[in-house]
């Protein structure tokens, strides 16, 4: 897949920015706050409909409540385009196109493929539990339409038994009416467990290698995912089913359910101990940057090829690793730059002002 055209209106800071976009590297530049990660978020947009940064809300140029995007893309050889409205009102509506035909949410969402780093993405393993779940989802959404329906059904079951159950706790509800709720969680929750196993085995048929590659040191390392014991998807059922019954009187005390696939996490371990408290920053910017190698590879099965968007992320890369990104990278995937400073290396460069942008290609 490759971008070939990107039109913004009223998106964060451009009131209209029409792009032609001729290589297969582009190196956004200009000076702090001129709006590249604004750019890179829109095509992060246009793939999975939501910002990586805030509510959609804000997403919006100032006094303004509507939104355009248009993006024209190259895939299996055909140019095709997506296209994409929003009107803010009392709240947000939003209409898809793809090549002209209306299209539902969740059948426009992933027609842009991508994958994201930027450099907040070092601290993956430091920040909270929902951070990592929403990368999986997010890589997974992208490449498994099911899990994306699933993921949106469980979150609407999760908050119908979450309303429940804080009528149980103030007493103007009844137990045996979780039952429904809970037997919705198990069919929707044990798939999105099980695929979420599938992601990490896919990670861990590699993830060292790679991590010894960029980073020069031989160390076993492993994704972890933290959930419910089980290979298949009826032992995950089962025992989802089971803790769910186990925590039954708990979950109506608090008003709050504490267990499901919310409440799942991951992380790197070796040999048995969790890596990041004793990694250096570029230790972990290369466990980041294997996962990032990786989620490239798995969205690239057996279908088209995402885009990379590298926000300000070779700034905080050594010699060393960004040479072997570059070197990665070359040939494989369109990919989107952005930098404060003009990089000296075969792509398309454009120059980014507030409104206006100029374009030289080497």
């Amino acid at each position: 897949m490759r971008i070939k055209n990107i039109q913004i209106k009223n998106f964060r800071n451009y009131p209209d920015l029409n792009l032609q976009i001729t290589n297969d590297v582009v190196v956004f530049t200009g000076p702090n706050a001129v709006g590249k990660t604004n750019l890179l978020e829109s095509v992060y947009f246009a793939s999975l409909f939501k910002s990586f940064r805030d509510d959609t809300e804000f997403i919006f140029l100032k006094d303004c409540n509507t939104l355009e995007l248009k993006m024209v893309v190259e895939k299996q050889g055909e140019d095709q385009t997506l296209e994409v409205f929003l009107e803010k009102r009392e709240k947000i509506y939003a209409n898809f196109l793809i090549n002209g035909v209306r299209k539902k949410r969740r059948e426009a969402q992933g027609f842009v493929s991508v994958v994201i780093f930027d450099p907040t993405d070092v601290d993956m393993f430091n920040k909270t539990p929902d951070f990592r779940r929403k990368y999986f989802n997010m890589v997974l959404s992208q490449k498994n339409l099911g899990y994306l329906e699933a993921l949106s059904n469980y979150k609407k079951v999760l908050y119908q038994k979450g309303r429940l159950l804080q009528d149980i706790k103030a007493g103007r509800g009844q137990a045996a009416d979780l039952s429904a709720w809970n037997e919705q969680l198990v069919q929707l929750g044990g798939y999105i467990i099980l695929e979420r196993k599938k992601f990490a085995n896919y990670l861990n048929t590699s993830i060292a290698d790679i991590y010894t590659t960029i980073s020069g040191f031989h160390r076993p390392v492993e994704v972890v995912y933290e959930t419910l014991p089980g290979n298949s998807l009826d032992e995950i059922k089962g025992n989802l089913a089971e803790k769910l019954e186990k925590f039954a009187a708990k979950e109506a005390a608090l008003g709050t359910c504490l267990t499901g696939p919310h409440r799942d996490d991951f992380t790197l371990k070796s040999d048995g101990l969790f890596l990041t408290p004793f990694s250096s920053r570029g230790e972990l910017r290369s466990q980041v940057m294997a996962l990032k190698i990786l989620e490239l590879e798995y969205l690239s099965k057996g279908g088209e090829k995402p885009v990379l968007l590298l926000d300000d992320v070779l700034s905080e890369l050594d010699e060393t690793r960004r040479t072997f990104l570059l070197k990665y990278l070359q040939g494989k995937f369109q990919t989107f730059i952005t930098t404060t400073h003009a990089l000296e290396m075969p792509a398309q460069h454009i120059t980014l002002t507030p409104a206006v942008q100029e374009e030289e290609t080497a």
